[in-house]
């Protein structure tokens, strides 16, 4: 690819060149030309023309070999540039790696510091939480139990209450059915006697009769 950009680039500077040598060498040979007959004019302008080709192949080998040289030139400064560059892009991104490294390493440090200050906050507030729930599992049990003896003294003289007005409701009613039983055998006792009065009062009705 570069032997075709550099030939290419050679015809154009040959074509772009020969003009002008070739005016000027007419110019400098047109009285010559006029004075030599035709046929030595035809050899000695083969001739011309022949060593022209020889130059102008001379010249275009030497502009070739010095277009190589500088294309070769060229390539080891670009290939110089190129090596230097990409030292320092590698020389960059090192630096840049052992930078974000070292950010990484402290960020994980600062992490950790703050990871266990969390943890000892939360452990803290663990058991902060744990002897306020024993505290208060505390007071629980202890109001439990005054309301448990209260509940009981409560209770036990409520059954007391109970069991006296019980007995006394008892004693009521003994006191109501005995009255009932004497009102009882009173009727019992008037009715018989009524009835003994209705009979001896009828026996004597017949026998007066």
């Amino acid at each position: 690819m570069q032997s075709q950009v550099s030939t290419e680039h050679l015809k154009q500077i040959i074509l772009s060149l020969l003009p002008d040598v070739l005016t000027t060498y007419f110019q400098e040979k047109e009285k010559e030309l006029y004075a030599i007959p035709l046929l030595e004019r035809l050899i000695r302008l083969e001739e011309e023309l022949k060593a022209l080709r020889l130059l102008e192949a001379e010249r275009h080998q030497n502009l070739s070999r010095e277009m190589d040289k500088r294309l070769e030139a060229l390539l080891r400064e670009m290939d110089k540039r190129f090596e230097a560059q990409q030292r320092e892009m590698i020389a960059r991104f090192e630096a840049q790696q052992q930078e974000m490294n070292a950010r990484f390493e402290a960020l994980l440090k600062e992490m950790s510091v703050r990871f266990e200050t969390q943890q000892r906050e939360i452990n803290d507030l663990k058991m902060l939480l744990q002897e306020r729930y024993e505290a208060l599992l505390r007071e629980m049990d202890k109001r439990f139990e005054a309301q448990q003896r209260e509940m009981s003294v409560r209770f036990e003289a409520q059954q007391k209450e109970m069991n006296a007005r019980f007995e006394a409701l008892l004693k009521e009613m003994s006191a109501r059915f005995e009255a009932l039983e004497k009102r009882l055998n009173f009727m019992q006792w008037l009715i018989t006697i009524g009835f003994s009065f209705l009979t001896a009062l009828m026996t004597l009705i017949n026998f007066l009769k």
